[in-house]
């Protein structure tokens, strides 16, 4: 996966779908929600194509 390749994730806090590119690497990688500012990690992140 490109650091610039921007994914579908779920935020687990606000469970709204947003796109982000991934952020940081290796443990502290992840996103950073839109809707609640939060900061979701990547293998909290739910995938919007999952349901």
């Amino acid at each position: 996966m490109s650091s610039t390749e921007t994914l579908e994730v779920v935020c687990p806090h606000c469970s709204k779908p947003f796109a982000s590119p991934l952020m940081g690497s290796g443990r502290h990688s992840g996103f950073k929600c839109p809707h609640c500012k939060l900061f979701v990690p990547v293998d909290r992140a739910g995938d919007s194509g999952a349901n």
